[in-house]
């Protein structure tokens, strides 16, 4: 379900201490760790949505430092709001649109992409905007580490073999799959994963290594 539209949802994000804007990560490339008290692995979510997954990875794996990217202000809102003071030392909330990666992100800067449930565009006029596109794959490769690694989950199987298919043409190391993936008892998973479990519906799993 699409969040309704919140007027000051954006000025209400990006007053926030743990939101990162456009303008400003425009300016970050190769710096994202001085957001963070330490120099752990970095990884990003892409379409966080209302950030239930990223939240509950950050609080269970202190190790690693995560960030998560969303375009649309009402979901990370939504996130925000369900987020405690103290907040989480290794997580921040990026409102950017995924086309500027590159430019967010230095070369080799990241060591795990999650793109958890993207919208899987199933017209095919609109192929092009899929996360999983040509054009994405090529900035993930740039600022994913040599042997960085790269989840897709989704509840459709046409979009999983699609973006399957675009993975091995680019060169990527399929290491793990499966078209009905297992949940694992303490694995953080979306809203949307939760949903779809609730109905049964089988979800699909890659991870992907990047080839040097």
């Amino acid at each position: 379900m699409r969040l309704r539209r919140i007027p000051d949802a954006m000025a209400l994000v990006h007053s926030h201490p743990l939101v990162v804007t456009e303008a400003a990560a425009l300016t970050m490339a190769g710096c994202w760790q001085k957001h963070f008290a330490t120099g752990n692995p970095l990884h990003l979510e892409i379409g966080m949505g209302r950030g239930l997954f990223l939240t509950r990875a950050a609080a269970a794996h202190p190790q690693h430092n995560y960030v998560g990217l969303e375009r649309r202000a009402e979901p990370l809102l939504n996130a925000l709001e369900r987020l405690a003071e103290p907040y989480p030392a290794n997580l921040r909330l990026l409102h950017a649109d995924a086309s500027l990666l590159t430019q967010i992100f230095a070369p080799n800067e990241l060591d795990v992409i999650y793109l958890h449930f993207p919208d899987p565009w199933p017209k095919s006029r609109h192929a092009k905007r899929r996360l999983t596109a040509p054009a994405f794959l090529s900035q993930y490769q740039q600022i994913l580490q040599p042997a960085g690694h790269l989840t897709l989950k989704t509840d459709s199987a046409a979009f999983y073999h699609w973006s399957c298919a675009n993975f091995q043409e680019a060169g990527w190391r399929l290491t793990r799959a499966s078209e009905d993936w297992p949940l694992a008892p303490e694995e953080a998973i979306s809203n949307y994963e939760q949903r779809f479990r609730a109905m049964m519906k089988p979800i699909c799993y890659a991870e992907l290594e990047k080839q040097i």
